[in-house]
């Protein structure tokens, strides 16, 4: 379970800064705290959180990305 997580964080911080959004812009637009956004980018960390399915879905609407690739299961 490791390993998906921490496939998880980097893919989700690299596809946000690709398209330029803060981690305040992601909450915002997925209606959450800030910090509870940050704890998704630090999965597998002290402060980290694992996202239930139905975030991980609307962070891949948001970024437009699938949801296999987000979790490290295909290359985009």
């Amino acid at each position: 379970m490791q390993i998906y997580m921490d496939t998880f964080s980097k893919i989700l911080k690299e596809e946000r800064l690709e398209k330029g959004y803060s981690q305040r812009h992601m909450a915002e637009k997925l209606q959450i705290p800030q910090n509870t956004y940050k704890g998704y980018e630090l999965v597998g960390e002290k402060n980290g959180r694992e996202p239930p399915i139905d975030m991980i879905r609307k962070i891949c609407r948001l970024l437009e990305i699938s949801a296999d690739y987000l979790l490290g299961l295909e290359a985009l």
